[in-house]
């Protein structure tokens, strides 16, 4: 499969980001993984995925797209309402960026390895 990245719109320009963070948890967790997972039946708040076996949503922020939702203050403090749900929901919740979302490759590593011991983390 080819993905021609160079076709992305400027205003967007960390979609290919969110895509390869998606493309490595995909290839991690396979159809276990859930997509645009809506966490909250009382909410219409979505979370970017969900790995039930971990119990662990992961989000991406697309802060450095430029004006967008996430960065307007409004917006910033419904994503803050949204992860701080999450958490009080027993959720764990794993945030990334375009220039960090690599990361969660060791986060994910740590987090199971910790959970194999009978860690809590």
């Amino acid at each position: 499969m080819k993905f021609n990245f160079l076709k992305l719109s400027p205003r967007n320009t960390h979609t290919k980001e969110k895509f390869l963070l998606g493309a490595i948890l995909a290839e991690r967790y396979g159809k276990e993984l859930r997509a645009e997972y809506r966490f909250c039946p009382n909410r219409r708040f979505r979370a970017d995925w969900f790995i039930p076996s971990l119990n662990v949503i992961v989000e991406y922020e697309g802060i450095f797209g430029g004006k967008a939702r996430h960065t307007s203050v409004g917006g910033y403090s419904t994503d803050c309402e949204k992860y701080n749900l999450a958490t009080v929901m027993g959720y764990r919740v794993l945030r990334y960026t375009a220039k960090n979302y690599t990361q969660a490759i060791t986060d994910l590593d740590e987090l199971e390895q910790d959970l194999k011991v009978g860690g809590s983390v």
